[in-house]
């Protein structure tokens, strides 16, 4: 009662007391001496993981520490009634300090005259670790300040599993989790019970303790949490028995080397994660592994020392393996670069990418023939690897040969800046700035790709056109798609890429046996640098670079050569991983007959067909005009017209007419089967054929003449293309006669200042002209 009068006399003294008590507290806590909770997570270690949970490598945290964190429920419930056992048993009880165990600590260091026990709780040691400071007086009040705030913000559960996370184990090893590994080789949940008495010690002198170095005191220290644990009843007599004669091994666990090159990428990705799950498959990973080293020895002999592979799984993206280089520990040629990720040119490997998109404009089909010849853009005129022309082929030819020139018309025609938003959209990051800083010439690798966004993107071609972003961790979501092609075009472009019937596929090849059906390309960049080789299936798409890191050319890196065989050489080996079949042809993908010769839709004169693949409503329906009939005087040979038919004994013969640059061309080289015979001289109707073009000079072209440069010197060409049947041609300059030349021949004039105009005249009466301006 007494107390309860002084209470009532003192009550707003004692009110303002607590409210000043609990404001100071307050302050301290928050404001003056905030807990940094940030201490609490220290940077993990990245182990880095296959996606059937196999260990493929481990790297060092940022500060040099081995962490390899770890939930509550992942750690040997022994392990932890072990530790409680030993440390603090009155855990879950105290407020974060026992006082009474560090009023007997006290006693106990007075007594022996140095510091013998600590007295701390598993609460007081988080702060220690969180803060490390000496070993004084100040130190122990701050730890026990601590522990209250640590106690009022976490869980005894969080704080055990925190404590469990930062404990020290000897060296550069902090937590249970990277202790297990290194020692054990195991999860903290595996733990015996001899394994459980030396981790539950081992923070208590961690140094003093490590069994590679003061083996016989790890041993006694082993012994005493042993007894500690048979006499709480945590492990029986044969369990106390064994555990003292477990062998305690010295060594630590090593740490494995597969993939080192896409494990390193995902720890720099992830520094945050202690633990990284790959979609890495070991398996097909050592098959590519293998297969390189075993071709490493014919590489350097063809002074070729690095190669990477890519292999994705065509459904999910998942990448199943990456190979960054041959040896990732030859320094001398740099294996430790992700060649997989390092940006080259990529040669022809771009090109069916045109072609789709051609497809899907209705711009070609497969059997519509392409003009092969030389073309002019602003001053660039593409050649064909092998410097020859074909005047005409097909599309499903040029595409198979790998001709330039029909590629680069094909994307001057479709549109140079949609492809190069179509790659952009198709995910090769390695092309910036705007589509004109690379030209035409883009679409035969003027430009830089990495293998790994080159295969993604030869995935959808895979996938019915539809493009998504490749994965290298399990738990990646792929949140948008975009469609590139259709499903149609995506089709009939694996058809063509899947033929191996091709002039630089080694004849031998094809009657090899067990060589997987597979669309595939090559590519070969400028200077033989870098050779490549793409190719897929329904389930897989698998990319092959080879070259050197430092740039340096070889004779034999040529994609068909060099990367083709390391490409069929993967199918093959992990084509017992696949799915049988092949890719199914869609409803709207129509099959039908055109002319064997232009590939266009059957006219009246045709008389070879071909079938091909093609997309209704979308094709070209044009009809072929290659193909004309034309009256022949049976006892002259020579053509006749309506105006000169009458009284002549004639027969009807079917020509094909090519277009005047076509015929010229292949006028020229000797390729053209029939020439049209020449037509009535007595006639003055209209010979059937075009007009001549002109091809040089030009009316787009400026023309200078140079003072400093002798007269000869500065010549322009006249060149024309002309018709089937063309006997002569004459070129007429500001209507003065200046020469007569035979189809395909080239003539040159000196030029004066000023306007001209420049005729050219063929026998059968057709002309073409152009005006050019001559400057000084």
């Amino acid at each position: 009662m007494q107390i309860l009068r002084i209470i009532k006399k003192h009550r707003l003294k004692i009110a303002i007391t607590l409210a000043a008590l609990v404001l100071t507290g307050y302050l301290a806590d928050r404001v003056f001496f905030p807990l940094p909770k940030n201490l609490l997570r220290k940077p993990p270690s990245a182990f880095v993981y296959s996606r059937n949970h196999q260990l493929m490598g481990c790297f060092i945290s940022s500060d040099e520490y081995w962490r390899k964190p770890i939930m509550l429920e992942d750690i040997s419930p022994l392990l932890i009634n072990s530790v409680l056992a030993c440390e603090d048993r009155w855990f879950y009880y105290h407020p974060g300090f026992n006082i009474v165990s560090l009023i007997l600590a006290a006693i106990d260091n007075v007594k022996a005259g140095r510091i013998v026990r600590g007295g701390s709780t598993i609460t007081m040691q988080i702060a220690r670790m969180m803060e490390p400071k000496p070993r004084i007086l100040k130190s122990k009040i701050i730890e026990i300040f601590r522990a209250i705030q640590l106690e009022l913000r976490y869980s005894k559960k969080e704080l055990l599993e925190i404590y469990f996370n930062l404990a020290p184990y000897g060296g550069n090893i902090e937590g249970v989790g990277a202790a297990s590994f290194f020692y054990y080789g195991k999860s903290p949940l595996e733990l015996t019970p001899s394994q459980s008495a030396l981790l539950a010690v081992l923070p208590r002198s961690p140094e003093e303790l490590r069994p590679d170095k003061n083996f016989q005191r790890c041993i006694d220290a082993r012994k005493r949490v042993l007894n500690v644990m048979l006499n709480k009843g945590l492990i029986d007599e044969r369990e106390y028995s064994n555990a003292l004669i477990e062998k305690i091994f010295v060594d630590r666990t090593g740490c494995p080397t597969t993939a080192p090159h896409i494990c390193r990428e995902l720890a720099l990705a992830n520094a945050d994660r202690g633990e990284i799950i790959s979609t890495i498959d070991p398996d097909i990973q050592t098959v590519c592994e293998k297969l390189l080293n075993r071709r490493a020895r014919y590489l350097a002999q063809k002074d070729i020392h690095n190669a990477s592979v890519v292999v994705m799984d065509n459904a999910t993206g998942e990448v199943l393996a990456l190979v960054g280089s041959i040896d990732f520990t030859d320094d001398m040629h740099s294996g430790q670069v992700n060649g997989a990720l390092a940006p080259r040119s990529p040669g022809s490997t771009l090109k069916p990418f045109a072609y789709a998109l051609a497809l899907d404009k209705g711009l070609i089909s497969p059997k519509m023939y392409l003009e092969d010849l030389p073309v002019y853009y602003s001053g660039y005129s593409p050649q064909n690897y092998d410097d020859k022309y074909r005047a005409v082929v097909s599309a499903t030819d040029a595409l198979r040969l790998s001709l330039n020139v029909p590629a680069v018309n094909m994307t001057a025609k479709t549109g140079l800046k949609e492809f190069f938003d179509l790659l952009r959209k198709g995910g090769i990051s390695t092309i910036k700035g705007k589509y004109c800083d690379y030209g035409l010439p883009l679409v035969l690798g003027s430009c830089e790709v990495n293998l790994l966004e080159l295969t993604n993107i030869y995935r959808a071609l895979a996938n019915d056109g539809i493009f998504a972003p490749y994965k290298l961790l399990t738990d990646q979501q792929i949140t948008s798609c975009d469609t590139l092609f259709s499903e149609d075009s995506s089709y009939i472009i694996a058809e063509i890429l899947s033929d191996l019937a091709r002039p630089e596929f080694p004849s031998s090849w094809e009657f090899a046996e067990n060589i997987p059906k597979i669309a595939w390309k090559t590519g070969t960049s400028y200077g033989r640098k870098d050779a490549w080789s793409i190719g897929f299936n329904p389930r897989y798409t698998i990319g092959v670079w080879v070259g050197n890191f430092s740039a340096r050319p070889s004779p034999e890196l040529v994609g068909v050569e060099a990367a083709a065989p390391i490409l069929f050489e993967i199918f093959s080996a992990i084509s017992s991983k696949t799915e049988g079949g092949w890719f199914s042809r869609p409803e709207s993908v129509g099959i039908r007959d055109v002319c064997g010769v232009s590939g266009l839709v059957p006219g009246p004169y045709c008389e070879s067909m071909v079938e091909e693949f093609y997309l209704p409503g979308i094709s070209s329906s044009k009809r072929c005009d290659i193909h004309k009939e034309i009256l022949v005087d049976k006892n002259t040979g020579n053509q006749l017209c309506r105006y000169c038919l009458k009284g002549k004994s004639y027969k009807c013969d079917t020509l094909a007419g090519w277009p005047a640059e076509i015929a010229t061309w292949l006028n020229k080289t000797g390729s053209l089967v029939q020439n049209i015979p020449t037509h009535n001289p007595y006639c003055r109707g209209t010979s059937f054929g075009d007009r001549p073009i002109i091809n040089s000079p030009r009316d787009d072209v400026d023309y200078i003449i140079r003072e400093y440069l002798p007269p000869d010197l500065q010549c322009i060409s006249l060149d024309a293309s002309s018709a089937s049947g063309t006997r002569q041609v004459y070129w007429f300059i500001d209507g003065y006669l200046h020469c007569t030349l035979e189809p395909g021949q080239k003539a040159f004039y000196i030029p004066a200042p000023g306007n001209h105009s420049i005729v050219c005249s063929d026998d059968q009466g057709r002309s073409s002209s152009v005006t050019i301006k001559i400057s000084k």
